[in-house]
């Protein structure tokens, strides 16, 4: 629900008629041109090859909890009939997916994240990305690898506090993406961001990851990994991406230096 920031009396409500929770509607239609009173389009994926049964929301942006739904086809296309209630609509779909006995929703890069108007109509297409900036300014698509270290100390150099920006993680697909795609490994440096020091963007997917200590002038050495307070240490871990909210995802490790 986007608020427009317009008050909405009981006037109004009498003139706009009785408005139910939602309304679904089935697949079909799409095309290029808008069509007034209708919001159609069509669901692809990175490849560009059309993607049936994805939820594709219309939200009315001046009453709350006035949506209508739609599931893309077999051809990826949708139609959505926006004419009422009156007022101005926001667009977005999402694509649930089962993925090594995980279930995973994604949110779908719309080709226009503006509203419009429901008389006017609109075309919205989707691309399922698992990676890059999000349209709404709130992120990226791809989840995070973040990494807690306990030590406090570099046990080669007792002097010297380990510094996290020093971290650099290879992460190496373990098998398809999400999506079904090759993946390719990804080495990064650890960054400092609100969920911790992490690896950010990353393709949903499963990764063996390895870590080393690559400290500016001197050689790199190699880290010991697990996932986060489970099991042992060990040269390289095999992760999953676990959900932190319905469509952010997340790998949380735990890496050390060896001792000797």
């Amino acid at each position: 629900m986007r608020w427009t920031g317009k008050v909405v009396t009981w006037g109004l409500v009498g003139l706009l008629g009785t408005v139910c929770g939602c309304t679904k509607e089935p697949g079909g239609g799409g095309g290029g041109t808008p069509e007034g009173g209708q919001m159609s389009g069509k669901v692809v994926n990175a490849r560009g090859q059309p993607m049936s049964g994805v939820t594709v929301v219309a939200d009315n942006t001046l009453l709350y909890n006035s949506n209508a739904l739609a599931t893309t086809g077999a051809d990826g296309t949708y139609r959505i009939d926006v004419s009422k209630p009156a007022g101005t609509w926001h667009a977005s779909a999402t694509h649930k997916v089962q993925y090594n006995s995980r279930s995973y929703t994604f949110d779908l890069d719309p080709n226009d994240d503006s509203v419009f108007a429901g008389n006017e109509g609109a075309v919205r297409n989707f691309t399922w990305k698992l990676s890059g900036k999000r349209a709404d300014d709130t992120g990226n698509y791809g989840g995070f690898v973040a990494v807690y270290v306990d030590q406090l100390i570099d046990p080669a150099d007792p002097e010297q506090a380990i510094n996290s920006d020093d971290i650099e993680l290879t992460l190496t697909p373990s098998g398809k993406l999400v999506d079904g795609s090759d993946g390719t490994p990804i080495t990064r440096k650890l960054v400092r961001t609100p969920d911790g020091d992490a690896v950010q963007d990353v393709p949903v997917g499963r990764y063996t990851v390895t870590a080393r200590y690559a400290q500016a002038g001197k050689s790199p050495r190699p880290m010991q990994v697990r996932i986060r307070d489970t099991g042992d240490y060990a040269d390289s871990v095999t992760a999953d991406f676990d959900v932190l909210t319905t469509t952010r995802h997340q790998i949380l490790l735990n890496a050390q230096l060896p001792s000797s």
